[in-house]
């Protein structure tokens, strides 16, 4: 399926979950895959969203590392 993670149109299974969308966000853009963690995660309407929360085709998805 497809969903949109900052705005980038990503494939991943079906049934993945916010995790695994953005471990896959993070490997396409070869960033650090222990941010994953620390991430902070929003729905399209901007609600804060659980790293376990499950996804659906065509979802949009933002995320926001904090700074060290």
């Amino acid at each position: 399926m497809k969903v949109k993670v900052n705005r980038r149109t990503i494939d991943i299974f079906e049934g993945a979950r916010v995790r695994q969308a953005l471990l896959r966000y993070f490997a396409l853009r070869k960033m650090d895959l222990r941010l994953v963690e620390q991430a902070q995660v929003f729905d399209s309407y901007g609600h804060p969203t659980d790293l376990d929360a499950p996804l659906s085709e065509g979802q949009a998805i933002k995320f926001k590392v904090p700074a060290i």
